[in-house]
C-alpha cells in the first residue's frame, strides 16, 4: 500500500503544482502562446520515444537486470538524444515553414535541449521505479515541478510570452538531474556491452514501434488543428488536454505505473489475475468519478479559474474527457500483454488504435473541431473493445468480466452527472464561482449516496484505506 501512497504523492503532487502553475501562467499568456509550443509536441514526443526505445519496460520486467544493464541503457539514451537533437536543430526551418510560423525555428532549437536533459535521468528513474522507491521519485519530481513553475511564472510576468513555457520545461529537466545527484548520490558509468544491448533491442524494437505510433496518434490532432485551423484554437485544445491529463494520466501513473512493477514480480498467475481485477475496479471507479466530475464543472471551472478568454476550451474538454473515458481498459489490457511477454500483440493493437484515430481524423478534419472530437471518441471506443477481446485471454480476464466491472463502477458517477445536468444546472444562477461550488457538492453527495445504496465494495475498500492512511498521518 505504501508504494501506491508515495506514487500518489508523486503524481498528484506534481500535477497539483503543475496545475496551479498553469493557472497562474495561463492568466498572463494567450492561447496563441500555448498553441505555438503545442505545435512541436509531436516532434518532441517522438524524439523522446526513440531515445527511451522501450528499454525501461525491459529493465523493469527482467528480474536479472543489473547495474551494467542500466549503464548500457544510460549510454544509449545519451547518444540517441544527441543525434535526435541534431536532427531537430537542422530541421527547425522546415518545421517553421510547414506551420508558417517563423518563431518556431528558435523555439525548436531551444526546446529540443529538453530531450538531452531528460535522457540523462531516464535510466536512473527506471531504477527507482524497479526498486519501488517512489518516495525519492515523489521528492524529486515535486521539487523540480515547483521550481520550474516559479521560473515560468516569473518570466511570464516579465513579458517573455511563450519563452516562459519553454524555460519551464528546460528548468524541470535540469533540476531533476541535480536532485538525482543530491538525493541518490547518483554516478552513472559509461559502460556498454553490445550483447546486452542486442538482447534489450530485441524486446525494445516491438515497444518502440508501438510507442512511436502512440505518439503519432496522441499528437496528430495538434498537427491538424494547427495546420488547418490556427494556433489559438490549438491553444484551446492544448489547455483541454492539460486538464484531461490531471484526471487521466495522474490516475494512470499511480495505479498502472506502480502496479506494473508489482505485477511483473508476481509469479503466481491466479494471484496476478486477482490483482488485475482489483486494479480495474479501483482504476475505473476513480477515473470515472474524476472524469465525469470535470465534465460537470468544466465551464464554471474555466471561467472562474482560468478567465473568460479560455471559455472556448470547455466543450473541447468535455469531449476529450468522454473520449478517454474507457482508456484505462486499453492501458490495463496493454499491461497484460507486456507482462505476458507478448510485445508483438501490444504493437499490433497500437497500430490498430492509431490507424482508427487517423482514419477518424481524415474523415472529420475539414468539418469542425467538435466533429473531430466525436471521431476520436468513436475510434477510442472501438479500440477499447478490441483490446478487451484480444488481451484478457492471456491471463483469463475475459470480456464479460471486464464489462461487468466497467458497468458497476460507472453507475454512481453516471447518476451524479445526470443529477447535476438535469436538476442542479437549472437552479444555479449564471455565476462561475457559485456554479463551481454547487455543481461539485451536488456531484459528490449523489456519488457517495449511490455507492452506499448499491453497496459498492470497491468504494468501501478505497474509503477504508483512505481512512487508515489519514489516521497514520495524524
Amino acid at each position: 500500500m505504501k508504494h501506491y501512497v508515495w506514487s500518489a504523492v508523486q503524481r498528484f503532487g506534481t500535477q497539483i503544482v503543475s496545475f496551479l502553475g498553469n493557472i497562474l501562467i495561463a492568466r498572463i499568456l494567450t492561447p496563441d502562446d500555448y498553441g505555438l509550443v503545442a505545435m512541436l509536441a509531436i516532434f518532441m514526443s517522438i524524439a523522446m520515444n526513440f531515445t527511451e526505445s522501450g528499454f525501461a519496460d525491459y529493465l523493469i520486467r527482467n528480474p536479472k537486470s543489473d547495474r551494467q544493464d542500466f549503464s548500457v541503457v544510460f549510454v544509449h539514451n545519451i547518444v540517441f538524444s544527441i543525434v535526435i537533437y541534431t536532427i531537430l536543430y537542422f530541421s527547425a526551418p522546415w518545421i517553421a515553414e510547414f506551420y508558417d510560423r517563423s518563431e518556431l525555428v528558435a523555439i525548436t532549437r531551444v526546446l529540443g535541449l529538453g530531450i538531452v536533459f531528460r535522457s540523462i535521468s531516464l535510466s536512473e528513474f527506471t531504477r527507482l521505479r524497479k526498486s519501488l522507491d517512489f518516495k525519492k521519485l515523489a521528492i524529486i519530481q515535486i521539487f523540480s515541478a515547483f521550481f520550474s513553475v516559479m521560473v515560468g511564472y516569473l518570466l511570464a510576468l516579465n513579458g517573455f510570452s511563450y519563452w516562459a513555457l519553454i524555460a519551464q520545461i528546460l528548468v524541470q529537466g535540469i533540476i531533476t538531474i541535480v536532485m538525482l545527484i543530491v538525493l541518490r548520490e547518483w554516478k552513472s558509468t559509461l559502460y556498454f556491452d553490445m550483447e546486452k544491448y542486442k538482447a534489450m533491442r530485441k524486446f525494445g524494437n516491438h515497444m518502440i514501434v508501438s510507442y512511436f505510433t502512440n505518439q503519432i496518434g496522441a499528437n496528430l490532432y495538434n498537427v491538424f488543428i494547427a495546420k488547418f485551423y490556427n494556433s489559438q484554437m490549438l491553444g484551446f485544445y492544448n489547455q483541454a488536454d492539460k486538464i484531461n491529463k490531471i484526471s487521466f494520466q495522474s490516475i494512470n501513473g499511480i495505479i498502472l505505473t506502480t502496479s506494473y512493477s508489482l505485477l511483473a514480480n508476481e509469479k503466481d498467475r491466479a494471484r496476478r489475475l486477482e490483482m488485475y481485477k482489483r486494479l480495474l475496479n479501483q482504476f475505473l471507479l476513480i477515473h470515472f468519478t474524476l472524469s465525469l466530475l470535470l465534465i460537470a464543472i468544466s465551464r464554471p471551472l474555466l471561467g472562474f479559474v482560468y478567465g473568460e478568454q479560455w471559455l472556448p476550451t470547455a466543450p473541447l474538454l468535455q469531449l476529450l474527457l468522454i473520449s478517454f473515458l474507457f482508456q484505462p481498459i486499453i492501458n490495463l489490457n496493454a499491461n497484460i500483454v507486456k507482462i505476458e511477454n507478448k510485445p508483438h500483440v501490444y504493437r499490433n493493437l497500437t497500430f490498430l488504435r492509431n490507424g482508427l484515430m487517423l482514419l477518424a481524423l481524415m474523415v472529420t478534419y475539414s468539418i469542425s473541431i467538435e466533429v473531430i472530437m466525436l471521431g476520436q471518441i468513436i475510434a477510442r471506443m472501438i479500440s477499447s473493445v478490441v483490446g478487451v477481446l484480444v488481451c484478457g485471454k492471456y491471463i483469463g480476464f475475459f470480456p464479460y468480466q471486464q464489462l461487468k466491472i466497467s458497468c458497476k463502477q460507472l453507475i454512481a458517477p453516471g447518476v451524479a452527472l445526470a443529477v447535476v445536468y438535469l436538476v442542479v444546472y437549472q437552479l444555479v444562477p449564471d455565476n462561475y464561482f457559485m456554479s463551481l461550488i454547487l455543481f461539485s457538492l451536488s456531484f459528490v453527495l449523489v456519488f457517495v449516496g449511490v455507492n452506499v445504496l448499491i453497496k459498492n465494495d470497491t468504494f468501501y475498500d478505497l474509503f477504508y484505506k483512505f481512512k487508515i492512511m489519514l489516521k497514520r498521518k495524524i
